[in-house]
């Protein structure tokens, strides 16, 4: 399969940098702040969602009162300060196995449920943004993953077909999303496991990025 691969689609958030502790502490934090409490279990809900079904699944937890747009706003804001102060880690291995892939002429794209702004503004910090042909959010689909419409853009715009592309994902709306757009999901997990319904659309499941980038050298070999 990987002889035919032209094209390989990252996740973000969870897979090339460490956010989601520092995600899941800010929205704790927001919530809290209001009244509100939001367990590690509840927080699960939300790995690989864009903000339109956090919306939705707050509201439907908390009622159609509950104030989204402000705990929003608190939650990026106490979450980015405490990111630029910290620094926000890269993911081991992430940076070789972007540098093996641009040196064996793979392109490399982006798609992420993240805003654009803040996608930018990661990749650019960690300075790796220059190995993404191209960078698509939930901002430029009708739906976020698990729907394949982020995978599906991003095929149109590199213009590669989807049995072309492998896709590298942390969350299990990830993997969904990318197998239903007809490409090869290998999932490194982070904070979510996969269940055994996601095991069987993966291509593989691996611990890290190191080791993806000596899976991928062991089956360009072979």
């Amino acid at each position: 399969m990987l002889a035919n691969i032209r094209a390989a689609i990252f996740d973000m958030d969870g897979l090339l940098f460490d956010t989601e502790s520092i995600a899941r502490w800010a929205w704790q934090q927001a919530l809290a702040s209001h009244g509100y409490i939001m367990s590690d279990n509840f927080y699960s809900e939300f790995v690989g969602r864009d903000l339109s079904w956090r919306e939705k699944i707050l509201k439907q937890r908390y009622g159609n009162d509950f104030p989204f747009e402000a705990i929003k706003r608190h939650r990026i804001e106490i979450g980015d300060r405490r990111e630029l102060q910290e620094g926000l880690p890269m993911k081991p291995g992430a940076l070789n196995l972007l540098c093996q892939l641009n040196s064996l002429g793979i392109i490399i794209a982006l798609g992420t449920g993240t805003s654009r702004s803040r996608t930018i503004r990661r990749l650019s910090n960690a300075g790796i943004l220059p190995y993404f042909t191209t960078i698509v959010t939930s901002e430029d689909v009708p739906q976020g993953k698990p729907a394949p419409d982020i995978y599906l853009e991003v095929s149109r715009r590199i213009n590669v077909t989807p049995v072309q592309c492998v896709v590298f994902e942390d969350s299990c709306v990830g993997v969904e999303a990318a197998f239903s757009a007809g490409m090869y999901p290998i999932m490194v997990p982070d904070i979510e496991q996969p269940s055994p319904e996601i095991r069987c659309l993966t291509y593989k499941i691996l611990d890290s990025l190191e080791q993806a980038s000596e899976f991928l050298e062991q089956r360009l070999e072979a």
